[in-house]
């Protein structure tokens, strides 16, 4: 990184979240969840807790269409 603005470049997902939901999250920064036991809140498709916490709670497409179209 170049400097502080390329952090806010277009195509950057960033969530506030507590210390605590940091510690939850992180069990599933690197997992290989293919239990996908939740519905993507856009489309309802079937995705994993990585989506769950990593992925605003939406399939990769969905993340993919509302926060990288440009």
């Amino acid at each position: 990184m170049k400097n502080n603005e390329d952090f806010w470049e277009e195509g950057s997902f960033i969530q506030s979240v507590s210390s605590k939901e940091v510690e939850e999250k992180m069990k599933t920064l690197h997992g290989k969840d293919d239990n996908k036991k939740f519905k993507c809140k856009k489309c309802s498709k079937l995705i994993s807790a990585h989506n769950k916490d990593w992925h605003d709670y939406m399939c990769d497409e969905c993340f993919n269409k509302t926060y990288f179209s440009g």
